[in-house]
């Protein structure tokens, strides 16, 4: 097997993996903050979250750089470009990569899962506060027109 596109290739795979147990410790805090209603502190996971998605993106144009030195007009995602690293480095090579591409595919499907459960939790608090500010509201209007009342009959 061609060593040094098994490394690069390698390379990008392991570092990618480790992007997505970041991004899975980082929803497991968006969560919390979540049920907690901690908006600051969901803002601050936020940006956490979205610093590990630049980086997710840049890794992204190193993937299309190795399609591109291999000749090929498709990227990652596609059957070709797995075919043409599968001749170049061989079956073990290439089931290697595998492996850790299913484990990277299952990490992201289940974060996404998790992502819509929390937009879900945020959402039902965000209506929770919106009827707690709408009670207020309407509170304070009662206590207006009865302070008013009072007033005037005094």
């Amino acid at each position: 097997m061609p060593t040094e596109l098994f490394n690069k290739v390698n390379s990008l795979v392991e570092e990618e993996l480790e992007l997505y147990k970041s991004l899975e410790g980082l929803v497991d805090i968006e969560e919390e903050k979540v049920k907690q209603s901690d908006m600051e502190g969901l803002l601050d996971v936020l940006q956490r979250k979205q610093a590990v998605i630049s980086r997710q993106e840049s890794l992204l144009e190193r993937w299309n750089h190795i399609s591109s030195g291999l000749g090929l007009a498709e990227g990652r995602e596609g059957p070709v470009f797995w075919n043409a690293i599968s001749d170049r480095i061989g079956e073990s090579g290439y089931n290697q990569i595998v492996r850790q591409i299913d484990e990277i595919r299952e990490l992201g499907q289940g974060l996404l899962d998790r992502e819509g459960k929390i937009r879900q939790i945020l959402e039902e608090n965000l209506a929770e506060m919106r009827k707690t500010l709408l009670s207020m509201g309407r509170s304070r209007i009662a206590m207006r027109g009865y302070s008013q009342g009072v007033a005037s009959n005094i």
